[in-house]
């Protein structure tokens, strides 16, 4: 123990906290966390809708509603000691739903007054799937974000944990918005369909992806202390 606090000593205070999630965590508790995101993703895209007879396709507003309602558990399924100032987290959030959605506007949503409310929702639910976890455990520390995200070089499992299904999301919800312009006239291509279902997708490929690293290879949960 004394060797332990010796070397945390030596590490920034910032990454202290998460050092001590990820040896807390383990793998066993990096896989159940990801278990429960995985099902609160499932459960606010389609089990808990359908119980009231709602689906994206017909009433997208009111889905994304309850989907947000399910990712934020999502999310705060990572508010645990690591957790950083909930001012900042709050302000990094609602920066990332901005950006959200310009970035879906940038790529062809539809502008009219008529669409944004699901534009609205819909990048409120990527945040919470890909900016808030990172929020929670990374706070503000810029250094921080652009290592697990721009170089993708996680420390530990925590991060592991929120790096890949954000990277996840944020791709499904690109290869969703293929099928959106062909001239098809399906319902489900209306916006923001394919995107949160492809969002979901990838969401849930990351989670997977995730849990077979934690057992492939090991060092990927533990944190590095160097």
């Amino acid at each position: 123990m004394a060797n332990e606090k010796k070397k945390l000593k030596h590490i920034p205070k910032s990454r202290v906290q998460i050092l001590d999630v990820s040896t807390e965590l383990g793998r066993a508790g990096i896989v159940a966390t990801q278990v429960l995101c995985g099902a609160a993703v499932v459960a606010g895209l389609k089990t808990v809708p359908a119980l009231w007879n709602l689906h994206l396709i017909t009433q997208p507003v009111q889905t994304l509603q309850i989907a947000l309602v399910f990712c934020l558990f999502v999310s705060s399924s990572f508010s645990c000691p690591c957790s950083r100032n909930s001012s900042a987290r709050r302000l990094v959030m609602s920066a990332g739903t901005v950006v959200a959605a310009l970035v879906a506007l940038a790529f062809g949503a539809p502008t009219s007054f008529e669409f944004a409310a699901r534009t609205w929702h819909w990048a409120c639910l990527m945040s919470s799937l890909t900016v808030l976890p990172a929020a929670i455990v990374l706070g503000a520390s810029w250094t921080d974000w652009q290592r697990v995200f721009a170089f993708t070089k996680p420390h530990g499992g925590v991060e592991l944990a929120i790096c890949i299904p954000a990277h996840g999301a944020a791709l499904g919800a690109w290869v969703g918005a293929w099928p959106m312009p062909l001239d098809w006239e399906r319902p489900w291509q209306e916006w923001p369909v394919c995107c949160t279902y492809g969002a979901g997708g990838g969401y849930l490929l990351g989670l997977v992806v995730t849990v077979v690293l934690c057992f492939v290879n090991v060092r990927n949960v533990r944190p590095k202390q160097d």
